[in-house]
């Protein structure tokens, strides 16, 4: 049996590790479209383009509730099923929900503006495999100017994300 698994979408780009941003307490980490400021309100809105859970009876329960919630909200994505039990099953199973903070575990929905803290990237809010590449390259040609600049220069900031792109705003 597994001890924890971590899943991710495609389009997220990785900069730096981001386990050292998941909390010990959490049972599922999962990075968010939009984030409010406490990891653990289920205030936030959650995108499963990022994904971190710990194999324990709890998380394997929700994950069954969370796959049957498919046929139960049929026609919903999985991001909207897990977005319409996580107050359920957070009060019937005691799971531990931190959402990520969008300033490290970032996406085109929220996007993190500090170079020096962001470790991963996620091409979400965003419609289309050209759109999402367009906005991709240009992420990655700053990154790669950020990363080979003087240090001075990077704590001072003076690297942005191209905008507007296609999706990246």
């Amino acid at each position: 049996m597994f001890k924890t698994l971590a899943m991710q979408d495609v389009d997220v780009m990785w900069f730096r590790d981001p386990f050292k941003h998941i909390s010990m307490g959490a049972d599922i980490a999962i990075s968010s479209d939009v984030f409010m400021g406490d990891p653990y309100s289920l205030g936030n809105f959650p995108n499963g383009g990022f994904l971190f859970v710990r194999s324990c009876n709890k998380t394997i329960e929700f994950y069954r509730h969370w796959q049957a919630g498919r046929y139960r909200f049929f026609g919903k994505h999985e991001q909207d099923v897990f977005n319409l039990i996580k107050h359920d099953m957070t009060d019937r199973l005691g799971v531990a929900i931190q959402f990520l903070d969008t300033t490290y575990i970032s996406g085109f929905c929220q996007l993190s503006r500090d170079l020096n803290k962001i470790c991963t990237l996620h091409a979400n809010c965003c419609v289309g495999l050209g759109a999402k590449l367009h906005d991709l390259r240009n992420v990655l040609d700053v990154w790669r100017n950020y990363t080979a600049a003087p240090v001075p220069d990077k704590r001072a900031g003076k690297f942005q994300w191209k905008v507007p792109g296609i999706c990246i705003h």
